[in-house]
């Protein structure tokens, strides 16, 4: 054991004989080395535990910070300008890191757009190797400078069954907004994606252009839309319209919390003319609401961008119909009859028949297959008072999908599987899902043709699942996917399917924050970027 050493100080001393001490006694030494001073120095403190690189000293490197500035000011939708900021420069020199500088607009920029392209080039090599399908919702938009832009967002669930979406073109578009320049649009940036031959379905708008657009789309040989192969037809439910029936439950839900203001407010300014509020408005005013609280609760539901929602469409629809049929027959007034009448005469002019798509999403759905179908809109043309011939379209739709197995099957082999069904988490709907077929006959979903019999589809109509409350059909195809490798990735493609073009809108609400009073000079290339 070394004898310990004394030092003393004196007046004039330096501090080298304590740097010689550390560095020969604790391996302390000059700049550059653990324990030294100096700008260059390895801090001794790391990343975040929940950061990347957790465990590694922290070490300042400009050129990352300038890469890491840049995605914060795209993700927070900030200027470019933010780098050139004093105030930030003297918070982060001050707070923390003071070897920081400010960083001009033009660096950010070229540096934000060098990490927008290696991206892009990413998802284009991704895209170019994926092997599923790709469904898509595009939507053209006029900014408040009267720029116009078209928007394409492209919906997949990866190999991990995580549902995913990107903005894949956000563009000026300088010529006319006609079916023909969208379509032309839509094409072009479905070939710089390597996307022309993996689309599942498009959604639009039910806007006069989207049409025509559509049927330019089934034309142009370059796109091979796989469910134009089914005859399925295009329809999303249109959210961004001036007659929404859950804004105006918005407004009567709002109105309602405060009726003794609004109704001493309104009759104190209408005392002259004896036009009042009375109980019996609000009363009609209650119905009304509790009957578009059941619509309002479908559209948040189709307005999932991470939660898969096209198989709960038929679902939803016939929560709503059948809440107007008992609100009809539990309100006998003429008024509310009136009203509830003119609602079922609007909702059939968009929903007498539902596009298959949505049928064959609730097949895969394992607590519906064919039998909760059957029984499901047995139920609700029954409560629509219309008269339509359920088992063809049923068997319809099982034929897509028989079509959709064998094209799918000639790649994937099946194996055989086996479970029981519980239907508890379908609510009120549940009993309408277990009950009989009207004729005795069963379930249509008995027999299966031997094509399907032989690629897995058979198995599955025929053996009943337990779901859960919490049930996760994303989640539930994931772990059967090595029992129905056929049906899995069908269901992975449609499920896919997004149920509104709510995707489109976000990113015209985002470019609306982006594209403001202070950057209205922005190239659209750069609000492409952000």
């Amino acid at each position: 054991m070394k004898k310990p050493k004394s030092y003393k100080w004196q007046k004039n001393d330096g501090t080298g004989t304590m740097s010689r001490h550390l560095r020969s006694e604790h391996g302390l030494g000059p700049e550059g080395e653990e324990g030294s001073s100096g700008g260059g120095q390895a801090q001794l403190h790391g990343y975040a535990s929940d950061m990347p690189g957790a465990g590694i000293p922290f070490v300042y490197n400009r050129d990352r910070m300038i890469s890491e500035l840049g995605r914060f000011i795209i993700a927070d939708e900030l200027p470019y300008s933010f780098g050139e900021s004093v105030n930030y420069e003297y918070f982060n020199r001050v707070a923390l890191q003071p070897q920081y500088r400010r960083v001009p607009r033009n660096t950010l920029k070229r540096r934000t757009q060098q990490s927008y392209y290696a991206y892009r080039g990413y998802l284009m090599e991704m895209f170019r190797t994926y092997d599923g399908r790709v469904s898509l919702t595009s939507d053209t938009w006029t900014s408040t400078y009267g720029e116009p832009f078209v928007c394409v967002t492209a919906h997949w669930i990866d190999n991990d069954w995580l549902l995913q979406k990107r903005i894949i073109c956000f563009e000026a578009m300088e010529e006319a907004h006609n079916g023909f320049n969208i379509k032309s649009r839509i094409v072009s940036c479905c070939k710089n994606f390597h996307l022309v031959d993996k689309i599942f379905s498009i959604s639009l708008d039910n806007a006069t252009a989207n049409t025509s657009a559509m049927q330019f789309l089934k034309e142009d040989p370059s796109i091979k839309l796989v469910l134009d192969e089914y005859g399925l037809r295009k329809k999303v439910i249109a959210l961004d319209t001036p007659t929404r029936w859950n804004s105006t439950y918005k407004l009567l839900h709002d109105a309602i919390a405060y009726r003794d203001v609004l109704t001493d407010m309104y009759n104190e300014s209408r005392a002259t003319d004896g036009q009042f509020i009375t109980n019996d408005h609000w009363s009609l005013a209650k119905i009304v609401h509790d009957v578009l609280e059941t619509f309002d609760n479908a559209t948040h539901i189709f307005s999932y961008v991470y939660e898969p929602n096209i198989h709960t469409v038929i679902l939803e629809c016939i929560k709503i119909i059948c809440t107007i049929k008992q609100t009809s027959l539990a309100n006998p007034g003429v008024a509310v009859k009136r009203l509830l009448d003119n609602m079922k005469v609007k909702w059939c002019a968009y929903f007498t028949e539902f596009p298959p798509i949505y049928a064959i999403a609730a097949i895969l759905d394992p607590g519906v297959k064919l039998e909760g179908l059957t029984n499901l809109l047995t139920f609700y043309y029954q409560q629509l008072d219309v008269q339509f011939d359920v088992p063809y379209y049923v068997n319809n739709c099982k034929r897509i999908l028989e079509r959709l197995c064998e094209e799918y099957g000639a790649v994937i082999q099946p194996q055989p599987v086996g479970s029981s069904m519980g239907a508890s988490r379908f609510g009120i709907l549940g009993p309408v899902l277990k009950k009989s077929r009207p004729d005795g006959s069963g379930s249509s979903s008995s027999s299966s043709s031997s094509s399907s019999s032989n690629i897995g589809v058979g198995e599955y109509l025929t053996y009943q699942f337990e779901t859960e409350e919490n049930f996760h059909i994303i989640e539930w195809w994931k772990n059967h996917s090595s029992k129905f490798p056929v049906l899995a990735r069908i269901a992975k493609d449609i499920l896919a399917i997004p149920a509104s073009t709510i995707a489109s809108e976000s990113a015209f609400s985002a470019g609306r924050r982006v594209l403001d009073e202070k950057r209205s000079r922005l190239s659209s290339e750069s609000i492409e970027m952000c």
